[in-house]
């Protein structure tokens, strides 16, 4: 066929094409059907969220959500999920006291909440801040996420559900371990084992630890180990990993390096940073959950109690979304939101396989005793510092450690006696409340107290971080002449 014939027959099938269109349209077969259920417009709406996110957390979730999350995949354009809820404008309100939470809350300043932690969101909840939620899809949606990630009114009803989580993990150096000896451990308290504090003694550091003031995955640990064994027990511990048996770094990226450079045996981190670290040399360090005493945070989203009721309908549609398309789009997927879904059932991420063996290893205190350590969490953090931190009382420790150790290994000592010993590290230490000027002991209660009183402005940390150390002193002075 020449080029004439091809010119000619490609322009009749354009003519057939374009009669054929004309037909089906004014032929009635292309009009919609009388009977067509149309799909309801949703509403424009306009949300106003109060957050404990920085400027960044604020900026780049809006990025995502108005833009980013409409970019090509896979060569297919879709629209942003802002245009697909017919949200369209959501601005934040960066507030940290959840007590100013509740009153937005009761008075409908704001249109919900994102962010704190479970201790604070189940306060705001039980202070009557939050709405409860009762759509039909959420609630069916929740029904598979664990109850330690949302939380309920005093009559029983949904008031937030995380929609996000991170775990803390163990960075681990098998080399190091290798190296020195030491099988990898499953939970903090098997640091405390003979076999590991033995190795002290010939210069072995087994964690490489950085302050727990304002750091979350030390702070966490923290809260987990004296939920989990104790008041007297679990600062025994502390004392042990996060002091005597440890090295100190200024920070958790401090921490990581040290691990990665075989200075240490393992560290606490967030699953992001410990994973990046991971991958960058998979053939000498691992990622492990500490057995049933995984620490963890979330981000709880909730309803406001006086919410309008545009609001309400904006706030189900945003829920809706961050338990489906986010879980499985967004986290794990995306840089700098690395986290774990509560959910995310067709989440492709390779990383998902960690999700569930944090979920099967994570603890978390009874909600009563999460609220008193969360009163108690500024002296908390203090006390937990001064054994971290504290050159002097470091020194003491390391010293107590190895004479206990050394004991025990030349038979001095039976195993009873060792952890009797390691125990009474955790012991109460008596100091000077600067408060009342009274002799006193710090027990859970007497944190919980002093806890306020900082809060409170009626005591300062600097006044009782040296009552607390000089008490602290005075007893592993103590205990180190009794073991002579």
């Amino acid at each position: 066929m020449n080029r004439k014939n091809l010119i000619a027959l490609a322009a009749i099938l354009i003519i057939l094409a374009v009669v054929g269109y004309v037909v089906y349209i004014y032929s009635g077969l292309g009009k919609p059907s009388e009977t067509e259920v149309k799909k309801p417009t949703l509403k424009p709406v306009s949300l106003k969220i109060m957050t404990d996110w920085s400027q960044w957390g604020q900026d780049d979730f809006k990025r995502y959500f108005f833009a980013e999350s409409g970019m090509p995949r896979a060569g297919v354009m879709t629209a942003p999920a802002s245009m697909l809820l017919n949200i369209t404008n959501i601005s934040f309100v960066r507030v940290l006291d959840p007590k100013e939470w509740v009153e937005a809350g009761r008075k409908g300043e704001v249109d919900g909440f994102i962010g704190q932690n479970r201790y604070n969101i189940s306060y705001v909840c039980l202070a009557g801040g939050l709405h409860p939620i009762e759509d039909t899809t959420i609630l069916e949606l929740v029904k598979h996420i664990p109850d330690i990630m949302k939380g309920y009114t005093e009559d029983g009803k949904l008031c937030w559900v995380a929609m996000y989580w991170q775990p803390y993990t163990w960075l681990i150096n098998r080399e190091y371990a290798e190296k020195n000896g030491l099988a990898i451990p499953e939970s903090w308290s098997d640091l405390i084992k003979p076999e590991y504090l033995g190795s002290v003694l010939k210069g072995v550091n087994l964690v490489a630890i950085y302050p727990v003031t304002n750091r979350p995955a030390t702070s966490n640990t923290v809260n987990v180990l004296l939920s989990k064994y104790g008041w007297e027990k679990g600062w025994s511990l502390i004392a042990v990993v996060f002091g005597g048996a440890s090295s100190l770094y200024t920070s958790s990226s401090a921490a990581r390096t040290a691990i990665s450079t075989g200075k240490a045996l393992l560290t606490i981190l967030g699953f992001e940073d410990a994973y990046t670290a991971y991958s960058m040399d998979p053939n000498r360090l691992s990622i492990k959950f500490p057995k049933n005493e995984t620490g963890f945070w979330l981000t709880p989203i909730a309803i406001a109690a006086g919410v309008s009721e545009d609001g309400l309908d904006g706030m189900y549609r945003l829920i809706t979304w961050a338990l489906t398309d986010m879980q499985d789009k967004m986290l794990l997927n995306r840089s700098g939101w690395l986290n774990m879904p509560v959910l995310g059932w067709n989440n492709t991420s390779p990383r998902m396989v960690y999700k569930e063996q944090a979920m099967a290893n994570i603890h978390a205190p009874p909600l009563e005793l999460e609220l008193a350590l969360g009163e108690a969490g500024s002296s908390i953090a203090l006390y937990a510092d001064i054994i971290t931190t504290d050159g002097d009382v470091r020194g003491l420790l390391r010293q107590f450690i190895q004479k206990v150790a050394e004991k025990y290994m030349k038979g001095e000592m039976d195993v009873n006696t060792y952890y009797e010993y390691i125990f009474k590290l955790g012991e109460p230490v008596e100091f000077t409340d600067p408060v009342s000027k009274a002799q006193v002991h710090f027990t859970l209660e007497k944190a919980r107290e002093l806890g306020n009183a900082m809060r409170e402005g009626k005591v300062s940390g600097d006044e009782l971080k040296q009552e607390l150390k000089n008490a602290l002193v005075n007893k592993l002075s103590s205990l180190i002449e009794s073991l002579s």
